[in-house]
């Protein structure tokens, strides 16, 4: 019996309100007083988006990885067609809806914001660009909504999933550990012998997240003995190794001393040493959120589980509403009332996607998987008969 955590979804949800907002946060040129309060300071947590994407793929390797310690029959066939019709459906809904998005509201340059903001929908789409992102999982930079390099790596690593867990069940936690380790070791061996262009979705890239995958799924694994181990730690010491998770999930950055006393400090080394300490910390937050009552019944706030319902549906259409916001209110509205409208108008069409577009998306995985296996079995069943005869 695979147990539903919602509580996960929830912290799903919280990490996808941190990418918004982290989107929103980077429509400015940063200042000292922005650098102290949201990247070094007490509001870190609110713009925390590349932190999330690590959560993600934590999350994503724990709930991936149940039914394979369930000792089931497993199906290659049916995994794969659930799995693309959940991640892949509303994606394409998503990349559809920001094409249409961009050609209505798109409109040059905004003077006073920031590189990065006008960046985004600036260049041009040909056949090439509609190929990458309907393919998907080749190494490509999304210029219609940049959140899709995340799901680049998320299918890659789903694909290949059901093989790395034939490993992870037949191995102990140290060992597991041990293989999660040597994976991004890996990853770091093959793009020194490549020496390629960092994008953020070559194939070495998607190796080392593999790690987090793994994170994942060892915790998964041990989750009982984990959170027996934890149910018996004194309050002082829970809230301790709570605060140690916060810490390294938002604020442990070693690149960025390293960065300083290392000139041309490669940019792929940065994304391993942090989503490292990150994803420690993600993974003492995940234990927390499946053993404490006090944070589980935060998390299953009606409030925060709806958020979390449609985390994905959020995830993918936030970008694509801020920018149609941002270039067709612009010089209308004060840029407040602009990102208020922003949020709002993404929490409606999130949730409208997600009721209509994610929920008939695994509606149809169920259902492709379930006629694939009514047909089997009545192959099945006519060989029977005839063997009989």
């Amino acid at each position: 019996m695979i147990n539903r955590y919602e509580e996960l979804d929830s912290l799903r949800g919280l990490a996808a309100l941190s990418v918004v907002f982290g989107h929103m946060y980077l429509i400015y040129d940063e200042t000292i007083l922005s650098k102290l309060l949201f990247e070094y300071g007490p509001l870190r947590a609110t713009i925390a988006s590349n932190e999330a994407v690590t959560l993600f793929f934590v999350l994503s390797g724990f709930v991936l990885s149940l039914p394979f310690y369930d000792k089931r029959k497993f199906n290659y066939g049916g995994y794969l067609v659930k799995r693309i019709s959940r991640i892949y459906v509303p994606y394409i809904f998503a990349i559809f809806i920001a094409f249409i998005l961009r050609g209505i509201f798109y409109t040059e340059n905004i003077k006073g914001l920031s590189n990065w903001f006008n960046i985004n929908w600036s260049f041009s789409i040909n056949i090439n660009t509609v190929i990458d992102h309907i393919i998907l999982i080749k190494t490509f930079s999304s210029n219609l909504n940049n959140v899709v390099w995340s799901l680049v790596h998320e299918m890659r690593i789903s694909l290949i999933f059901p093989l790395i867990m034939m490993i992870i069940v037949r191995l102990d936690y140290k060992k597991g550990i041990v293989f999660s380790i040597g994976v991004s070791i890996v990853s770091v061996i093959y793009f020194n012998l490549l020496n390629p262009l960092f994008l953020g979705t070559e194939l070495y890239v998607s190796l080392h997240y593999c790690s987090m995958f793994i994170i994942g799924a060892l915790i998964a694994k041990h989750r009982e003995k984990i959170i027996n181990l934890i149910s018996n730690l004194t309050i002082r010491i829970k809230i301790i190794l709570f605060l140690i998770g916060i810490l390294l999930f938002l604020y442990a950055h070693p690149s960025f001393v390293l960065n300083i006393i290392i000139t041309d400090f490669e940019p792929f080394y940065r994304t391993v040493i942090d989503s490292w300490f990150t994803s420690i910390g993600a993974g003492i937050l995940i234990i927390f959120s499946v053993s404490s009552l006090n944070l589980a019944r935060i998390l299953k706030n009606k409030m925060i589980r709806h958020i979390g319902k449609i985390s994905y549906s959020l995830y993918l259409s936030h970008l694509p509403i801020l920018l149609s916001c941002i270039h067709f209110l612009n010089d209308m509205l004060p840029m407040w009332v602009i990102l208020c409208i922003a949020i709002i108008a993404t929490i409606i069409v999130s949730s409208i996607m997600y009721y209509f577009v994610e929920n008939s998306a695994i509606k149809l995985g169920k259902y492709l998987t379930r006629s694939h296996s009514l047909v089997k079995d009545k192959q099945s069943k006519v060989g029977i008969k005839v063997k009989i005869m």
